[in-house]
């Protein structure tokens, strides 16, 4: 949940940092060369790929480790004949009547 909020935080900055520097009068932006909002909008866009690059290289890394675990407890649970009972073909229609008894 806090994943979420931190995400939706990140967004209304940087949606809402430049619509608040359309409508500013109280600093002189082009005057003094310091702009508040864009300084916040870029740093919380830094913030929002860095937040995205740990996201994927964890996610990876989880996936990674999960299917190489996995693939272990897989081999070692299932027996030989367990698998062959699964592989062997299972009928689905009755033979011809040729072949009855």
């Amino acid at each position: 949940m806090a994943r979420k909020l931190f995400i939706a935080a990140i967004i209304a900055i940087s949606l809402g940092a430049p619509i608040v520097e359309l409508f500013d009068s109280w600093d002189q932006s082009l005057q003094t060369g310091s702009d508040t909002e864009a300084n916040v909008a870029v740093v919380a866009l830094c913030v929002g790929v860095a937040f995205a690059i740990g996201t994927i290289v964890i996610a990876g890394r989880i996936r990674a480790l999960w299917s190489t675990s996995a693939g272990r407890v897989v081999t070692t649970c299932v027996a030989v004949g367990d698998v062959a009972s699964v592989l062997a073909p299972v009928p689905t229609v009755s033979p011809p009547s040729v072949l009855r008894v």
